[in-house]
């Protein structure tokens, strides 16, 4: 990863670029297989877990990888690489990157998530309701997070869903100290020859995923309806397995 500047300034405008290499034999790799309609997820996570960017850099001529963002605080931000080599396998790579004014505080910047109380929040107009099946979440054992969209405004459900990502929504999850990263798209499956222009979906939408340890975990969901994108994020606690 090469970022320019090395040292981001806060809300300023930020280049990454991305190289793969194989690390046996060192040559660069340049053939991708697309996953959920993309070569490359981006995820960009600050280390207190409040700001989250879900992006996607472009392929360039020379088999790297270059997308634009900025980081709206001063901090630590974690960058998640999901990718799959054409010769490799799907694989999340991790690294770190600092603003400028940064000054390390490992404990001290660390989340103190507190799990949600109530499972319903609205956001850009849409009102999410989520659903833990089971609702006691136990670490090891899978978990459905069922949604229930519906409109702010009117109240009736969303049945408006554009595909995002080849899907009618994207869950990413993260462990409150972000070693155990979650990647999971829809139970409701897309037609590999529907026209994606006409598909619509709403307002219930399931996800599967499987929280591996004890503890707090933050949760972005992502939906989209017309041209906009929502995210809506909560945040679970998974008990030990007794």
């Amino acid at each position: 990863m090469e970022a320019t500047p090395r040292a981001p300034q806060p809300n300023e405008p930020l280049h990454l670029r991305f190289a793969i290499f194989n690390p046996k034999t060192g040559q660069q790799v340049k053939d991708f297989q697309i996953t959920h309609d993309k070569l490359y997820h981006l995820f960009v996570v600050s280390q207190d877990l409040s700001e989250f960017q879900h992006i996607h850099p472009n392929f360039q001529s020379d088999g790297s990888f270059t997308v634009e963002t900025l980081l709206p605080r001063a901090g630590l931000y974690k960058i998640y690489s999901d990718f799959y080599p054409s010769d490799g396998t799907p694989q999340v790579l991790q690294q770190h990157l600092a603003t400028a004014g940064y000054k390390p505080d490992l404990v001290g910047a660390a989340p103190r998530l507190v799990a949600d109380t109530t499972f319903v929040k609205t956001v850009d107009g849409l009102k999410v309701a989520l659903k833990l099946e089971p609702e006691a979440l136990i670490a090891g054992q899978p978990v459905t997070l069922k949604y229930h969209l519906t409109d702010a405004r009117t109240g009736e459900p969303v049945r408006d869903l554009v595909p995002y990502l080849g899907a009618m929504g994207h869950t990413l999850i993260l462990s409150e100290d972000q070693a155990d990263y979650v990647h999971s798209h829809p139970e409701e499956e897309i037609a590999p020859n529907a026209d994606k222009a006409k598909v619509r979906g709403g307002p219930d939408v399931s996800f599967n995923a499987f929280l591996p340890r004890p503890g707090n975990y933050r949760i972005w969901t992502q939906f989209q309806r017309g041209d906009h994108l929502t995210t809506v994020s909560f945040t679970i606690h998974a008990e030990p397995l007794r």
